[in-house]
């Protein structure tokens, strides 16, 4: 049984349909697995033992080629078609398209297989489409699936950290935070304040007001922010400001900007107690390793892109009525304040 999974982005999304793999594994155990994936979001499965064979897609290097030279669309055009040639030299006994949108679908009408399902609705094609457009996405997903006649209802997304990464970030990590990973006594809790959207942020002060209350119970826990390297400078600058006057607090917060590379991040996620995020990705790769999280939504819904699992739990603002507006621009930001004591309290009970 040869099966050709199409999922190119984004990241979260994409950590979501590792769901797929774990069902079609249980359903047929020798089947072989064939991913295309885009080369920005591949670590979320590079490391998966059941995909056998990777096809990739690589939308960042065309964007930066084109913003360069228009005439690189030949070029790109090339690239495509010599990736989709590499699938054409199987043929497929079922291929499903995760992603449903054109540059996916494409692969998937010039693929060869016995048979071919998509989700969403594309022209001669099979496809599944929410009921609602608040249906969760592992719904979609789930029922994408089962148009193959594959019963994923019991199955959720899961990633695979690289072995070798566990030895790599432990070389990273400064000495407070190796001695508290080990100490079953300290509690480590990774903050994730920034997202690909600026209205989904948590400002960084809040997380500072938050973690200093959760110290009033656990008062060794050791907090680690976590950004991209370009965050790092803005971050310390928030950090600093927030941590003025409070010096005990300061010496368990660590700015680890840009110092993980994305596998020894998904280590460290995996060895901590606790997340604390921003909707986004860093959320998505927490309740993907079984990491107890607590996060915050303002602009999007957590009954769409919600995390799954009992070691999960939403933080919203009981105060802002414009909850799920989906603006990326905002002059008020009022539903990311006032919910320092919310997340505390539920941060608590994950930590117990």
């Amino acid at each position: 049984m040869k099966i050709l999974l199409i999922k190119q982005t984004s990241l979260g999304d994409l950590i979501h349909s590792s769901l797929a793999i774990e069902a079609i594994k249980a359903k047929w155990p020798e089947s072989e697995i064939h991913f295309m994936v885009d080369r920005s979001c591949a670590f979320a499965v590079e490391n998966n033992p059941h995909i056998d064979q990777f096809y990739y897609y690589d939308k960042v290097d065309h964007r930066k080629r084109l913003s360069k030279n228009k005439l690189a669309v030949f070029n790109i055009a090339s690239d495509i078609f010599s990736e989709l040639k590499k699938i054409r030299k199987t043929n497929f006994d079922l291929a499903i398209d995760l992603q449903g949108i054109e540059r996916s679908a494409f692969f998937l009408y010039f693929c060869r297989a016995k048979k071919k399902f998509t989700k969403g609705k594309k022209p001669l094609m099979k496809g599944f489409k929410n009921a609602s457009k608040d249906d969760h996405a592992l719904t979609e997903l789930r029922g994408t699936l089962k148009l193959a006649e594959i019963d994923a209802e019991g199955y959720f997304p899961k990633i695979y950290v690289d072995p070798k990464s566990v030895t790599s970030l432990q070389i990273k990590l400064p000495e407070n935070l190796k001695f508290a990973i080990k100490d079953p006594d300290t509690k480590v809790i990774v903050v994730s304040p920034y997202t690909s959207w600026k209205t989904k942020d948590v400002p960084v002060g809040n997380w500072v007001k938050a973690a200093e209350l959760i110290s009033k119970t656990y008062p060794s826990a050791e907090f680690v922010f976590s950004a991209t390297p370009d965050k790092r400078d803005e971050l310390q600058e928030s950090l600093d400001k927030a941590l003025e006057g409070k010096e005990d607090l300061k010496k368990r917060m660590t700015n680890f900007a840009g110092q993980t590379n994305i596998q020894e991040l998904l280590s460290l996620i995996e060895q901590a107690d606790l997340v604390l995020a921003s909707e986004g990705a860093t959320g998505h790769m927490a309740s993907a390793l079984d990491t107890p999280l607590c996060v915050v939504f303002g602009p999007t819904k957590p009954s769409r892109v919600g995390p799954w699992g009992d070691k999960s739990t939403v933080v919203q603002s009981k105060e802002a009525s414009c909850l799920g507006c989906y603006q990326r621009k905002c002059d008020n930001w009022i539903c990311m304040q006032g919910i320092e004591s919310q997340l505390a309290e539920e941060s608590i009970k994950l930590l117990k």
